[in-house]
């Protein structure tokens, strides 16, 4: 079917574009600038007529006129030069800047191509090609300090899942809701990200979203509009900000081209977190019971040089219960009995982390043509991706179909279509492994390598090796994860069909009609076989679930263009638009298991099988706006637009609501330096401020509560219930609105050689729209309604430079800075203290929640496990104020209080971030070095945590001997009277008032508010083991906040390094091609600085939410990915 539908676009772009070679002569050449740079976008017109083409991204051009032909090169910045082509077929050239016409041309909202000096807000335009060699699936990861004002996190759905991106801060306290919409050609696609709990859910089960389904070879160029001003024309759905992708449709080009694409890459595993290598399995001091055992037949509880003995009297790792911690002994290499009954060499496996992964691999075909002549132009193109994961049976499959096509059906009429068809395949989301080595299920003797081996995982029967049937192996463990990972497949696939139709109509020299339509049909069909895992495979499981989502789109624009007078110029564009979207799933299960094991099928379900569905999301958006602009002398620029909705989200079932909602914008701009002039120093200069109000609706149904259904288990017959909605709805809701103010500037100096553009920026978002609690005696659980303000403020600044520039050689510099801060300006007071935003303050796996208050910022970090303070009923006693300790006797140690009440210790919003990129062009090489950095914000660290916990990590060797700064000391206590230890740690805290220890003498002695190393040195205690310390500081349910696990995000990091290389045309047209590029790029290459502990990766952010975005679990090793390609013009 997909090669069908290849075929039939290719005839169809052919018949467009018949009679392209009716010229003369190919002209053929390469624009560079002043130092050898080639230059892109270059016009290059036979003077006198409309035949005309454009440079590609390496400067190459190829056009066809008469043998006496005038070739006219211009382009935005530079001067324009002209060329008599005299017989010539190949002319090379260079162009000169011109600071008289400085600026360029950057597509705005709703497609709109603007120049960048008339625009009075600040934007960022990225070119495609530049984003396509960073070789990703996911579009969002391409942009990483690319621009200032967007942050970038990544989940850890592996090959394909979501990204977290965010500009200029949040715009909602719904967490979930603050991600900027996607524009591909005028559609908007939802950028919705995965809400897996980071506290509970160790799998990500993240298959991404529609973004994945795009093709980076495509695109032309990706435009971030960040303001309200920038991105008021779209509505309330870009009240979060708009990333605006127009891709490639083969304008500008004469005659026939063919580029042909491939790309092979390696994604490698290079680095884990900093595991322990200096001890092996064993208990906490204290509850040692397995070993030597003295004359009276007890263990010796508190010696960790403990090894667990079989029957034989051999130590070995079978049958030990304490194998899921590693404070036992040292590793000293002698013979000890392995999981599978083999001898092997005491002795850590140092990598048995990055074991567990392989190398993934990824290539990518594609082939594009694209042509045109006076009346028309193309571009089709076809790619393919296929990518393997670094994980057991985790891959990602693409294939993508674009065509775009215009003609002028009369000189006053144009007509312009499209059609974009991708098929995914997406296999098994990354359920990763990583936490297994941080939880005590690998410990640091297992050997990865040969325990994924099938034969270790799965039994003659079929399932996991159980001794319960006699199976060998019993004893290795976790053996059903790689069981897991082999016989469960999960498989979501997608197709995405979009097609655009453009009609638009010259009417008179000043106005023009447009009318498009759009559609956007996504589906995706998920299906689950899962292989049962006990004996003869009995077990088992399948789903299959079918969801699609249709929207769109028709708009009617009429564009005025009048020049008022010579000096003032004027347009207006009055549209109207009408969007609709419709979601509907079906799903069906097993239950109970399967019949016959390994059938996949509804009807294998060994009890009633099971279903649901239903339509969901209907919503509709009628919209009326308009934008006007003046433009005074070429240095005066003022635009000023506005949009009314009308939602159905926000009407009632009476018909009744606040559904229509007008937003409003101003911006202008200053060209200062044609007032004052440009000198030798002072090339450029501008000023520009904005002002704009952007509305934002809610989800659809939830002003409208239903009937939610149930069931009951009735031995499986379920009965099936219908329950009444816990949500009350405020019937005076209202829309969320933002008030955006922007003032900035923009000035370049040395003939641009230093360039400064730097913005500040005030937000305002009110009412906004969420639950608050209600009282359970009231019969509903909460309130819909407005129920606060929030603001965010901050600056942007970008430092360009050249700091060199030779004839054959040049280094451009660019700096990127910015920061910015979300603060609370109101909240419902029925909320109390605070709203809770994410995670959990006082239970979990973190008790660490984020929330908002009034006056403070958003996403403060509370938890009721910061260690409680010392408060003596003495005001002047000198211990107030230090960390209180509990003793525990039967154990010979103390640890940290937990205050238990809930408390600021951290936040989610950084104090700033950054990027440098350099870029080096010598002769036909170019390179680039892009480095971003981040400072500020806290991260929770599930494998920190409990990694330190267990013994696994570098930080649990604090203590643990001399050499870790461990103190010495004999025992007094009389069952190890005169052993000697030297695992001691003195907790830096003071005993709670009226706290008593059992001395070694045998004595009970108040030691309340004396320090730890106050009640040692008076003889009261002794040192507390540090297996014991580690492990009460940092587990489920007595740890406390600490550096070990939580602590201050600040990394700078190597994010990509790219090296290209342009063949000489000479040898490219031997080869019969107009130009060949030669490609490598690396990215996440390194982190030059980081300041967690345990060298956790500063970027393994669980969640992809705004106010979740401080957690880590289970998160990959550090990657990198390699790219080597090839790209061919015919």
């Amino acid at each position: 079917m997909i090669k069908k539908i290849h075929y039939y676009l290719l005839l169809t772009a052919l018949l467009l574009v018949q009679g392209v070679f009716a010229q003369n002569k190919t002209v053929s050449g390469t624009v560079k600038d002043d130092t050898g740079t080639p230059l892109p976008g270059v016009n290059v017109v036979e003077k006198g007529t409309s035949n005309g083409t454009s440079t590609d991204f390496d400067g190459n051009y190829s056009i066809n006129v008469s043998n006496s032909a005038t070739l006219v090169f211009s382009s935005l910045g530079f001067a324009t030069k002209e060329i008599v082509v005299s017989g010539q077929s190949t002319i090379n050239t260079s162009l000169e800047e011109d600071s008289e016409q400085l600026g360029e041309v950057v597509v705005t909202a709703l497609g709109i191509k603007r120049e960048a000096k008339a625009i009075g807000y600040a934007m960022t335009e990225v070119q495609g090609e530049e984003l396509a060699r960073i070789n990703v699936v996911n579009p969002v990861q391409s942009l990483q300090g690319k621009s200032p004002g967007v942050s970038i996190g990544s989940s850890d759905g592996g090959l394909f899942g979501n990204s977290k991106i965010q500009i200029r801060g949040v715009s909602t306290l719904n967490s979930s809701n603050n991600q900027p919409i996607f524009v591909i050609d005028g559609v908007i696609l939802e950028n919705a990200t995965s809400n897996a709990s980071a506290d509970w859910n160790a799998s990500s089960n993240d298959y991404g979203n529609i973004l994945k389904n795009l093709n980076p070879d495509d695109y032309k160029s990706v435009s971030i509009l960040k303001g309200a001003a920038a991105t008021a024309l779209y509505g309330s759905r870009g009240i979060n900000g708009v990333v605006l992708i127009t891709t490639k449709d083969g304008s500008g080009t004469r005659g026939l081209g063919v580029s042909i694409k491939q790309s092979v890459g390696f994604d490698i595993a290079y680095r884990s977190p900093a595991l322990q290598n200096e001890y092996g399995p064993g208990a906490l001091a204290g509850y040692i019971d397995y070993g030597d055992q003295d004359g009276s037949g007890q263990y010796y509880a508190y010696d960790s040089g403990q090894f667990n003995y079989n029957s034989d009297g051999v130590p070995s790792l079978r049958n030990h219960g304490w194998d899921w911690m590693s404070f036992g002994p040292k590793f000293d290499g002698r013979l000890i009995e392995d999981y599978d009954g083999n001898m092997v060499p005491y002795e850590a496996q140092k990598n048995n982390m990055l074991d567990a992964y392989s190398t993934g691999v990824n290539t990518n075909t594609s082939v594009a043509l694209s042509g045109g002549n006076e009346k028309g132009n193309f571009y089709l193109s076809d790619s393919y991706t296929d990518r393997t994961g670094i994980l057991p049976n985790n891959s990602f499959k693409r294939n993508s179909l674009l065509f775009r096509g215009s003609y002028k059906l009369a000189p006053w009429l144009r007509a312009s279509a499209s059609i974009s068809f991708t098929d995914s395949n997406s296999h098994n989301p990354r359920n990763d492994i990583s936490q297994s080595f941080f939880d005590g299920t690998f410990g640091r003797m297992y050997n990865t390598e040969k325990y994924s081996q099938q034969q270790y995982w799965q039994a003659s029967h079929g399932g996991v090796p159980n001794a319960n049937y006699g199976d060998d192996y019993a004893d290795v463990p976790n053996k059903g994860l790689w069981f897991a990972y082999e016989n469960n497949n999960n498989y979501n696939k997608e197709t995405v069909v979009r097609p655009i139709v453009t009609l638009a109509a010259d009417v008179t020299d000043w106005l023009t009609i447009t009318a498009e339509g759009n559609l956007n049909h996504y589906t995706t069909e998920y299906e689950a076989k899962n292989l049962g895992s006990g004996f003869a495979n009995e077990g088992g499981y399948y789903e299959l679930r079918h969801n699609k989502d249709v929207s769109k789109t028709g708009k009617l624009t009429f564009a005025f263009n009048r020049d008022i007078s010579e000096e003032l110029s004027a347009n207006l564009i009055l549209g109207g638009e009408i969007w609709t979207q419709e979601k509907s799933y079906t799903r069906g299960w097993t239950d109970g298991g399967l019949i016959v094991p390994g059938r996949f099928y509804l009807g294998n379900s060994l009890r009633t099988q099971r279903g649901d569905g239903g339509v969901s999301d209907t919503k509709q958006l009628n919209s009326a706006y308009f934008l006007g602009s003046l433009a005074y002398k070429e240095q005066l620029f003022l635009d000023v637009t506005g949009r009314n909705d009308w939602s159905s989200a926000l009407v009632y079932t009476d018909g009744t609501g606040n559904n229509s909602y007008f937003y409003p914008s101003v911006s202008g701009s200053w060209l200062f330096s044609e007032v004052t002039g440009t000198s030798n120093w002072f090339t450029f200069g501008k000023i520009r401020a904005s002002w704009a109000q952007v509305g934002s609706d809610t989800s659809p149904y939830t002003i409208n509560k239903g009937y939610g259904q149930g069931s009951i288990d009735n031995g499986g017959n379920f009965i099936y219930t219908n329950t009444v909605n816990t949500t009350l709805v405020d019937r005076s809701i209202k829309p969320e609105r933002k008030d955006s103010y922007e003032i900035g500037a923009d000035v370049r100096f040395f003939n641009n050689r230093l360039g400064v553009d730097v913005a500040y920026y005030d937000e305002t978002i009110s009412e906004q729209i969420g639950n608050v609690p209600l009282p359970s005696e009231s019969g509903y659980n909460n309130l819909l309604t407005n129920i606060g303000t929030l603001t965010n403020s901050g600056v942007e600044l970008t430092v360009m430079g050249t700091p060199v520039k030779t004839n054959n050689f040049s280094w451009n510099s660019t700096f990127n800075y910015w920061n910015n801060t979300t603060k609370i300006d109101e909240v419902h007071p029925d909320f109390g203290e605070y709203k809770s935003l994410g995670g959990s303050i006082s239970y979990g796996n973190f008790r660490v929640g984020s929330v908002a208050f009034e006056g403070g910022e958003y996403g403060v970090l509370y938890s009721d496990s910061a260690p409680k303070k010392f408060e003596s009923s003495d005001p002047n006693h000198p211990n107030n104020g230090k960390n209180q300790l509990i003793w525990v006797d039967s154990r010979r140690g103390a640890y940290f209080e937990r205050s238990g009440e809930a408390e600021e210790v951290g936040k989610v919003q950084p104090d700033f971030e950054g990027s440098w990129n350099n870029e080096f062009n010598i002769g036909d090489f170019n390179m680039s070095v892009l480095l971003d950095a981040r400072f500020g914000g806290h991260m929770a660290s599930y494998s920190s945590r409990y990694g330190t916990a267990y013994g696994f990590t570098e930080s649990s060797l604090y203590g643990r001997d001399p050499e870790h700064g461990g103190v010495t000391w004999t025992s007094g206590y009389d069952d190890v009277q005169g052993t000697q230890f030297s695992d001691g740690i003195i907790p830096d805290g003071v005993f709670a008032e009226g706290q008593t220890v059992t001395a070694p003498n045998g004595s009970t002695v108040d030691v309340g508010g004396m320090t730890y190393q106050e009640a040692y040195e008076a003889g009261h205690v002794e040192p507390t083991h540090a297996s014991y310390y580690h492990y009460r500081l940092n587990s489920w349910g007595n740890g406390v906040i600490n550096d070990d696990w939580f602590a201050e995000v600040k990394y700078i990091a190597l994010r990509n390094i790219s090296l290209g290389y342009n063949l000489p045309k000479m040898a490219a047209e031997k080869l019969g091609a107009r130009s060949v590029y030669l490609g490598i790029n690396a990215r996440n290459v390194a982190y030059l600085y980081n300041s967690l502990p345990n060298d956790i990766n500063p970027e393994s952010f669980r969640g992809t939410t705004s106010s979740d975005s401080f957690r880590e679990r289970s998160f990959s090793p550090y990657l990198a990915s390699y790219t080597f390609s090839i790209a061919i013009d015919f």
